[in-house]
């Protein structure tokens, strides 16, 4: 006979729906980072066409729309860097929500009697569980909290992000290498001679 007392616990129908709910809620909050990070991506992608699309018409700017580019694109490819972690992050906890689901499932009874009580299947403390089990958990530098670590198709929207913005940078940067001159050299104002003064 077994000295696992749980392998006869029986879990209760309400409990178990609970737990489900909590699970997909977390994948609504997935999908709706997703749906938000996307829209940052692509608003980031649209002010740095604006600010290229603005300093052709103003060569004198030029330099300070390179600069511009380049800090908004490193900000965003470390964006896309966060991103990736969130994914993992709730799969990692969905993927800890389901065993415990799929453990408790086999164990659900609808009903209650006095012959045969239900107890707390205690699922959150199981998530906890199997979340370490997985090395899913580990300790935030230099403070006593404990975060998460940050279908691989859901990855590729960001990581394709995070190239397109690396390869703007580089862009930008061989850009400004071979045009240095005309990056660096303010064009004179229309109509004004070089050195000249108003009287």
């Amino acid at each position: 006979m077994s000295d696992d007392p749980e392998k006869f616990t029986k879990a209760a129908f309400e409990e178990f729906k609970l737990f489900y709910e909590s699970t997909e809620k977390v994948t609504d909050r997935r999908l709706e980072s997703n749906r938000w990070n996307y829209s940052i991506c692509v608003a980031i992608l649209v002010a740095v066409a604006v600010i290229i699309n603005w300093s052709l018409a103003r060569p004198s700017f030029i330099l300070m729309s390179v600069g511009a580019v380049i800090v908004l694109s490193l900000m965003a490819a470390l964006y896309c860097t966060l991103w990736i972690g969130q994914i993992r992050d709730y799969k990692a906890l969905n993927n800890a929500k389901f065993d415990v689901l799929n453990s408790m499932a086999p164990r659900v009874a609808f009903g209650e009697s006095e012959a045969d009580p239900r107890i707390s299947f205690r699922p959150f403390e199981k998530e906890w569980e199997s979340l370490q089990r997985a090395n899913a958990v580990e300790e935030v530098y230099r403070s006593n909290i404990v975060a998460l670590r940050a279908s691989n198709m859901e990855y590729l929207i960001p990581r394709a992000f995070r190239i397109l913005f690396v390869s703007i940078i580089i862009g930008a940067i061989f850009f400004s290498a071979w045009n240095w001159e005309s990056v660096v050299t303010i064009p004179a104002i229309e109509g004004v001679a070089p050195g000249s003064a108003d009287d």
